[in-house]
């Protein structure tokens, strides 16, 4: 890892921080993943050996401490210093979401990593019963998903968990990734017909309140080169 040569203290987190990857792997961490493929679900673009390498840059900084878990395979914790530097990536996430935005490319769009961004989005307050959701995304792969949704957590299964679907959902890989970050609200995409959703009338009606969101969906986009009066 290049340093700058300098004592200046934001060149020194940068050191540690803006390494590729690095903010990624603290965000997975600092959400709950404490697995390694756990770490890869929320990362699936990044390789194994790659995700390593970072680990241990991190737990030689002094941000991750790895333990040994109950399985007998390594769990990775975050230390107070990742801690303390969750707000500086919460804040990156609601900066990207207001002035880095731009046109979704097809490299860009993962349906693992949507989905297992969607396993904690779901608004647990405002759903009505327990159910499973069956999603169906006819361009990915793998295309058939599972969350079997309860008032407490939302679990992900990449196979078929064997309970009674109660909702089914069929859309495009951009559809729902346009609707997680809401550049096109749930709404707006049955109107035009990208989405089909078949289930009992109270399901299907609460969606808007209980569907996965991005948590930074609700910051504005800044307007093309707005500047600050002077």
């Amino acid at each position: 890892m290049k340093g700058y040569g300098s004592f200046c203290p934001v060149a020194k987190a940068a050191e540690i921080l803006t390494e590729r990857w690095t903010l990624l792997v603290l965000r997975e961490l600092l959400l709950g993943s404490r697995h390694f493929n756990q770490l890869r679900r929320g990362i699936p673009q990044m390789s194994p050996t790659l995700l390593s390498k970072r680990l241990h840059t991190l737990e030689e900084a002094g941000l991750v401490a790895r333990q040994s878990g109950d399985n007998g395979h390594w769990e990775y914790h975050p230390t107070q210093a990742a801690e303390e530097a969750w707000p500086i990536i919460d804040a990156l996430g609601y900066w990207g979401h207001r002035w880095a935005r731009s046109q979704l490319t097809p490299n860009e769009l993962h349906a693992g990593r949507l989905m297992w961004n969607m396993r904690r989005s779901f608004d647990l307050k405002h759903v009505p019963c327990d159910f499973v959701l069956y999603i169906e995304i006819a361009d990915a792969r793998p295309k058939r998903w599972w969350f079997v949704v309860k008032k407490e957590e939302a679990d992900l299964c990449w196979d078929d968990p064997g309970f009674k679907v109660d909702i089914c959902l069929y859309a495009s890989l951009l559809t729902l990734v346009q609707i997680f970050v809401d550049e096109m609200p749930l709404p707006r995409a049955c109107e035009l017909g990208k989405i089909e959703i078949d289930g009992p009338r109270h399901l299907v009606n609460s969606m808007c309140a209980w569907f996965p969101r991005s948590k930074y969906a609700n910051e504005a986009p800044a307007a093309a080169g707005q500047v600050l009066a002077s």
